[in-house]
C-alpha cells in the first residue's frame, strides 16, 4: 500500500489524487492537511510514498514547506509532485531545484497526475513526458 500526503487547502485536490491513483492500481491511503507547516511536520515522519503539495496555502506557502521538507532527512527522499495555479516559470524552475519532481498546473484532469506517479512510485526521477495541464519543472 502506498502512503501519500496531500497538502492543500482545497480538499478536492485529494479526491483526484485518489482517483489518479486508483486508475492506475495503486492501493492507496491519502493523508490530508491545508497548510504548508502542518504538511512539513507530518512529512517529517517519513512514512510517506509521494507528498503532492500546493504552493499557496494560509499560515506556511509551499515553498517555505518544500524546503523544509528537503532539509530534513526523513522526508527528503519523497517525491513531491507540485499542484499549483502558478503560471510563473520561475516558480517552476525554484521549486525544480528545491526537489520537486514536477508541477501540476490547475485546473487538472485526473490523467494529468497519472505518469508523473507512476515515475514517482518506480523510483525514477528522469523528466515525466509532457501531457495537457502537465509541466517538467525544467522547462
Amino acid at each position: 500500500m502506498k502512503r501519500v500526503l496531500v497538502v492543500d487547502d482545497d480538499p478536492s485536490v485529494s479526491r483526484l489524487v485518489s482517483a489518479a491513483l486508483a486508475s492506475i492500481h495503486v492501493e492507496h491511503e491519502i493523508d490530508y492537511c491545508s497548510d504548508g507547516g502542518q504538511g512539513r511536520l507530518k512529512a517529517a515522519q517519513g512514512q510517506y510514498d509521494l507528498i503532492a503539495l500546493d504552493l499557496h496555502m494560509p499560515f506556511m506557502g509551499g515553498v517555505e514547506a518544500l524546503e523544509e521538507m528537503k532539509r530534513n532527512p526523513k522526508s527528503a527522499r519523497i517525491p513531491v509532485v507540485v499542484i499549483t495555479a502558478q503560471q510563473d516559470p520561475a516558480v517552476h524552475a525554484q521549486v525544480r531545484q528545491l526537489g520537486a519532481l514536477a508541477t501540476v498546473t490547475k485546473p487538472f484532469q485526473v490523467l494529468d497526475l497519472v505518469t508523473i506517479f507512476r515515475l514517482a512510485f518506480a523510483g525514477n526521477q528522469a523528466k515525466p513526458p509532457p501531457e495537457p495541464g502537465t509541466r517538467p519543472l525544467d522547462q
